[in-house]
């Protein structure tokens, strides 16, 4: 459980310190008080990356660019976790002890969700997948090599097939049987494979009484088979069609969600899979990574908003909620939760 937060050269924050003292924390106040700072300097702590900024857009920019840093520190039951980063070099610590990325990231995790977050979801295959994918990674500290091996590949099989289309407009020649392009081929199912087992397996963990997560296949039978299939499309295109890079998934709690749901029906599933997924972190890593819900009750009717913050779903982990008023938020979380109000600090 996170105790206190500290913020140095944190986006708005020069230099700001908040206790926490209860498992469930609203940040409330007006839009540009930091609400949803805070949330990204836990998830940047916790995950290593933030989950909206390009590179290194939080570091304070009122400081003299030699001297530019940005520093996270957090307090938990057991230890101190500090992030630092300068111009040139990222710091990681626990416990004042410089340590690698790998094990500082290993010991924490969240999960955040915000209405963007929402809206990719329901309209966005590429988001689709990296959600997925990011579930994953989260699980099996691996997936993330696999991951950038697989693009790599993906890439080297693209700029192949782009010279084999060269060929093909110019000389009218359809090279099936390329030596290099089987190479890049057979890489390309390898990795692939492993891609869509992994997701297939976080579908079926995710589905359960009546809600169900549908992974939907680029490819309708073997991949292997397939992608062989479509060499010749691949080659015309100039790019691979068929593979991870083009699956998608679809929510159905008695229809498509994504086709048939009205705006609230999808919210309302979006909301109830961020508590499946902390649920199956929980069966994977053995505990509820802090939940991070960032404006969500804006996007939610009163109704909804009391079924995705019932108390049995929030009391499960540490969860942060910003919101600008707090009012809207149920009572029964009110009355179990540390109120900040971030127009003050």
């Amino acid at each position: 459980m996170i105790k206190s937060i500290k913020l140095t050269n944190f986006r708005r924050f020069e230099d700001v310190q908040i206790d926490i003292e209860k498992d469930i924390v609203v940040l409330y106040g007006n839009n540009a008080q930091g609400k949803s700072t805070i949330l990204e300097a836990i998830y940047l702590l916790t995950n290593g990356k933030s989950p909206w900024a390009v590179s290194d857009e939080f570091v304070n920019n009122t400081q003299k660019d030699e001297d530019k840093f940005a520093r996270i520190e957090i307090a938990t039951d057991e230890h101190l976790f500090a992030f630092f980063k300068d111009q040139s070099r990222r710091v990681c610590k626990i416990d004042n002890m410089n340590t690698t990325p790998k094990k500082f990231f290993q010991s924490n995790a969240s999960t955040i969700f915000n209405p963007e977050q929402i809206e990719i979801l329901m309209i966005s295959p590429s988001r689709r997948r990296d959600f997925l994918d990011e579930v994953i990674s989260q699980i099996d500290y691996e997936y993330n090599d696999t991951l950038a091996q697989f693009r790599k590949v993906l890439r080297q099989r693209n700029a192949y097939l782009k010279k084999l289309a060269k060929k093909f407009y110019e000389q009218g020649i359809i090279a099936r049987n390329d030596t290099q392009l089987n190479f890049w081929t057979n890489e390309f199912v390898n990795l692939a494979k492993i891609i869509q087992n992994k997701r297939l397996e976080l579908i079926d963990d995710l589905s359960s009484d009546g809600f169900t997560l549908e992974y939907v296949k680029s490819n309708d039978k073997d991949l292997e088979e397939c992608i062989e299939d479509a060499k010749k499309r691949d080659i015309v295109t100039g790019c691979s069609n068929i593979g991870p890079q083009r699956d998608d998934w679809e929510i159905i709690v008695e229809k498509n969600i994504k086709k048939y749901g009205s705006r609230g029906e999808k919210r309302l599933a979006i909301g109830n899979l961020i508590f499946r997924v902390q649920d199956v972190l929980n069966k994977k890593l053995g505990f509820y990574p802090i939940l991070l819900l960032d404006d969500i009750a804006s996007e939610l009717d009163p109704k909804n908003t009391h079924k995705i913050f019932g108390e049995e779903n929030i009391k499960k982990q540490q969860t942060f909620i910003t919101i600008i008023n707090k009012d809207e938020l149920p009572e029964e979380i009110l009355k179990n939760a540390q109120l900040i109000d971030l127009n003050s600090i």
